[in-house]
């Protein structure tokens, strides 16, 4: 046996858009099985999401004239709750797309697994509610949503996510399950890597835990890695030099 003399390039796809439509093509058979309306699927606290996100928006001093984006609008419902500002929204799933604009959003299609398709600088505010635990790569997606946003002081970065480190899954795992059922969930986050990650690159992070004991008794000041199951986050104020991302170990589970 020799290698060979040349590399096979005739066998070599050229189809550009693939990853993307494998990607859509996923969750247009995942959307198949899901009931119909954004309510069916089950609420996942949007009232307080959007209290929350708006507290910030406004403590941050924007109005109709900022322009933010919705990444994984999920059918604008987020977007149309939030207001105040002038929202736009982008997703890959053609059913959440759909009913954006069935409710007046304005949006597109974009595959941001990995780069966001936005110029630098283009935004005032990003929105990424239940987004970021579904994409392979959090830290190139945080640092996409720091170069899209304005470098000044007002701007914003809002979303939330699950936390699968908490005490409960702990023992769940620990009793030969796995740490989630929901298999769009390709990433799993505990407070302290979340914290870091959106520490990293902004100057100002507040947190309001959604779900779990911390939430149902603020009073005790207990830790959230243990004690919270979903957790809203507004992050103010890029750094305005941010240097290489380390990769997280396991010190922060």
């Amino acid at each position: 046996m020799k290698a060979q003399s040349r590399f096979p390039d005739e066998l070599l796809l050229n189809e550009p858009d693939r990853r993307a439509r494998l990607i859509r093509e996923f969750y247009q058979q995942y959307g198949e099985s899901r009931p119909n309306g954004y309510y069916a699927w089950g609420r996942q606290h949007e009232e307080a999401k959007t209290a929350f996100y708006r507290k910030s928006l406004e403590s941050n001093d924007h109005d109709e004239r900022s322009l933010g984006v919705d990444v994984g609008c999920q059918g604008g419902v987020l977007i149309n709750f939030v207001d105040l500002i002038s929202w736009v929204g982008v997703d890959i799933d053609q059913l959440a797309l759909q009913a954006a604009r069935e409710g007046g959003v304005v949006c597109c299609e974009m595959d941001f697994t990995s780069a966001i398709g936005f110029h630098d600088e283009s935004f005032d505010a990003v929105m990424m509610t239940e987004v970021l635990e579904h994409l392979p790569y959090p830290s190139i997606t945080v640092r996409e949503v720091h170069r899209i946003l304005k470098k000044k002081m007002g701007s914003t970065y809002v979303g939330s996510v699950p936390l699968d480190y908490h005490l409960h899954r702990r023992w769940k795992v620990l009793r030969g399950k796995r740490l989630s059922g929901e298999q769009t969930h390709v990433h799993h986050f505990s407070f302290r890597e979340l914290d870091r990650l959106l520490s990293y690159y902004f100057e100002r992070v507040e947190y309001l835990p959604l779900s779990g004991t911390a939430a149902r008794h603020p009073k005790l000041n207990l830790p959230y890695n243990l004690f919270v199951r979903d957790i809203a986050w507004a992050a103010s104020s890029p750094r305005q030099d941010v240097g290489r991302w380390e990769v997280v170990g396991k010190d922060l589970i």
